[in-house]
């Protein structure tokens, strides 16, 4: 399982024994968060065909087998989803299994709305899950109670997760207050760019304002900044699988390693630092606090259990209050300020400049549409099951110089499913037309599909400009599956 010594720095010797698995266990979902990349909203199709779910590619025994396989003394293992309680039968089944191999040590991500009663024989002194709220999903006084009940019946739960989107704002205030005061760690999860904020570049003040004061500078710094990482030493391959529903498992980020967990067995871990292979972290919290070269981490490498994390925040959010509290003292607060820089963040982000890519304006161009308002999609046919999420791409620009598209509507069966209001870079579609101005016109989205009938329809895009001229564009045919 471990290979020669590169010329990399080697994993140090205090985790040699440890391991990190993170498993994707289902796509299932009956939640539909705007702001969350999982495209599966429901079950089981009448079909019956195997579906993004770990139970429908392997019966729980060969799953518990395969992890019973692993030969390290000392394993992290982390179940996400979806939302992995969806199945209750299997799901609890593997809990048993897991609770018996005691030098696993298991956690579950969940939105913590389920019945802990079913799951009342499951052995939960080596388990823990991490809770996350969604107000537009739960009420808050229907999810509070369970989330009581859960920690009530054995299970621990270090964190509950809040998602700062726009839509939860209004809530965020006393959400804080109800469950710190009930003795919950709430943490600030930063929203990544997908859902329907796919194309989100820009951060309100209150967002920041929320962040700066909830967050470490070094946590902001990989989440918002998102600074280069390709090339950079970094032990989290070192140290970690990825399997994937369907069995297929692979090194970390490493996508070259993939291999199929029950036909070819685990890759080999390479037990040094590694160069990073993508542009930036994609933003986990035990991810880039295993860079070998970050001078923001102060602290040694561990496997960074949830439990670490909070200590660290923690730590970080006391030292705020304290300098916030010291600081009225006319004399001494200077003095009695612990030593943290809460104005980097803000640094960073007033320092990122947002900078177009080249196009070429020499040259034969394309003759622009009579149209005032044109553009298309980039797909022309999708199939899904109905009340699924579908990606889909496109563009849309103005014939007006000066007049770029404000939004874009999408329709399904007369009724509105999205409005696009984030824009990206289409270089391609400036250059064709020779106008440099067309180059943000780049729409994206995620949405969901309302319930239909077995059949096949048309997703309208309408694109808008500044000048509220308005065109339909060339339509997606969206066929719904079983």
């Amino acid at each position: 399982m471990i290979t020669e010594m590169s010329t990399m720095e080697r994993l140090p010797d205090h985790l040699l024994g440890s391991l990190r698995i993170n498993w994707h266990i289902t796509s299932w979902c009956n939640y539909s968060c705007q702001y969350c990349p999982v495209m599966v909203f429901h079950q089981r199709s009448r079909s019956r065909q195997k579906q993004a779910h770990s139970f429908d590619h392997q019966p729980v025994s060969e799953w518990l087998q395969a992890i019973r396989d692993i030969d390290f003394p000392k394993i992290h293992l982390k179940i996400s989803g979806g939302e992995p309680f969806l199945d209750r039968r299997n799901f609890r089944e593997r809990l048993i299994g897991l609770s018996a191999m005691k030098h696993i040590r298991v956690g579950v991500d969940t939105y913590g709305y389920w019945d802990p009663e079913y799951f009342r024989e499951v052995d939960k002194s080596n388990l823990w899950i991490n809770v996350a709220f969604h107000p537009t999903q739960t009420p808050i006084e229907e999810f509070f109670p369970n989330l009581l009940r859960i920690r009530e019946s054995g299970f621990a739960i270090p964190i509950v997760n809040y998602v700062l989107a726009p839509e939860n704002f209004d809530q965020f205030d006393e959400v804080m207050e109800r469950f710190e005061k009930e003795g919950f760690f709430v943490n600030i999860s930063t929203m990544i760019p997908t859902g329907i904020y796919i194309s989100r570049d820009k951060r309100t003040d209150r967002e920041l304002d929320v962040l700066e004061k909830y967050n470490t500078p070094l946590d902001n710094h990989f989440k918002v900044i998102k600074p280069r990482t390709q090339g950079r030493p970094c032990f989290y391959p070192a140290m970690t699988y990825y399997i994937m529903y369907d069995g297929s498992v692979r090194v970390a980020c490493m996508d070259s390693t993939a291999r199929d967990l029950f036909t070819e067995g685990l890759p080999p871990l390479p037990r040094t630092a590694v160069p990073c292979e993508y542009e930036k972290c994609v933003g986990c919290t035990d991810m880039y606090r295993a860079l070998a070269d970050e001078p923001r981490i102060t602290r040694p490498l561990e496997l960074f259990t949830l439990e670490q994390y909070v200590e660290e925040v923690q730590d970080f959010r006391r030292q705020r209050a304290w300098n916030e509290k010291v600081e009225r003292l006319p004399i001494l607060g200077k003095r009695l300020r612990h030593d943290i820089d809460t104005t980097a963040f803000r640094k960073e982000m007033a320092g990122i400049e947002e900078i177009a890519p080249p196009i070429s304006v020499n040259g034969n161009h394309e003759p622009l549409p009579d149209a005032a308002v044109f553009g298309r999609p980039d797909q022309c046919e999708l199939e899904a099951r109905s009340r699924d999420r579908i990606s889909i791409t496109g563009w849309a620009a103005s014939r007006s110089t000066g007049a770029p598209i404000e939004e874009v509507r999408l329709d399904v069966a007369s009724q509105r499913v999205g409005v696009i209001r984030d824009f990206f870079y289409r270089p391609d579609i400036a250059t064709a037309y020779g106008r440099p101005d067309m180059v943000k016109c780049g729409w994206r989205t995620m949405v969901y599909l309302p319930d239909l009938a077995h059949g096949e329809y048309d997703l309208v895009p309408q694109a808008i400009d500044r000048e509220g001229n308005a065109a339909y564009l060339t339509p997606i045919r969206i066929r719904i599956v079983d």
